[in-house]
């Protein structure tokens, strides 16, 4: 495992950026979520604490060889090292925690955050720009951006983490603000910019090129990113807008 250069003295870029996105994003959930207000930002802590265990847990469990012999850098988070997949668990898991705190709507739960998820993602692709990670091929083309790898090394590479974050900004921005003519249920549009989200990050794993464990010739983020899209379809199957018939008038 690489250590990461240190900002302020204690905090990595990449555990900086992910907090700005984080925080960043509870606070346009809070905006957005109107006169249902309340909790908003108690509920936006316990799903951040919630991500980032389910996010460590799980980059741990990945190195777990790793770990085993550095049991002490489990908890420090902040040097790198959090998984996305993870941290998607911890969303479910988050989302239910604040249902059953302050026993508000689930599906109400699941749209008032999509702005958090959304900024959260966005901010998952930057930071893995500058901490050797989530890079993609190397390229000699106009378009390639300067990449750090794992080794170190600066190469031209595919403007990998510019494309997933910009285009985790625009779904989530576009599944907020399009209108849509039918009524949708509850959790509709929350389940939907989510799956989107997973979609781009799912995509994205079959261009990188960093070193990570593999199943059957794809990454385990593949994988879980075909898992997560099949659970969140059956959702929105199940929550789908209705078809209302119209009378005839004669």
């Amino acid at each position: 495992m690489i250590i990461k250069p240190l900002w302020l003295g204690t905090f990595t870029p990449y555990a900086i950026i992910l907090s700005a996105c984080a925080a960043l994003g509870l606070t346009l959930s809070w905006l957005l979520a109107g006169k249902d207000r309340d909790h908003v930002v108690d509920g936006g802590i316990i799903l951040s604490v919630l991500i980032l265990i389910g996010s460590r847990l799980a980059f741990v469990i990945r190195n777990f060889s790793y770990f085993q012999e550095h049991a002490w850098e489990i908890p420090q988070f902040w040097l790198g090292g959090l998984s996305w997949p993870g941290g998607v668990v911890g969303v479910v898991v988050g989302i239910i925690a604040v249902h059953l705190v302050w026993k508000e709507p689930l599906g109400e739960l699941i749209d008032n955050y999509l702005a958090y998820y959304g900024l959260l993602a966005m901010g998952i692709w930057l930071s893995g720009w500058g901490s050797q990670s989530g890079y993609g091929p190397t390229t000699e083309s106009w378009f390639g951006i300067p990449v750090k790898d794992y080794f170190g090394l600066v190469k031209l590479r595919w403007p990998l983490p510019i494309l997933g974050a910009v285009l985790s900004a625009l779904w989530t921005a576009g599944v907020i603000f399009y209108p849509l003519k039918r009524k949708l249920k509850p959790g509709f549009r929350g389940a939907l910019g989510m799956a989107g989200l997973i979609l781009i990050n799912g995509v994205g794993s079959f261009f990188r090129v960093d070193p990570a464990p593999t199943l059957w010739g794809l990454r385990y983020e593949s994988w879980l990113a075909i898992l997560f899209l099949i659970a969140l379809l059956a959702y929105l199957y199940l929550i789908r807008p209705e078809e209302r018939n119209e009378p005839l008038i004669p």
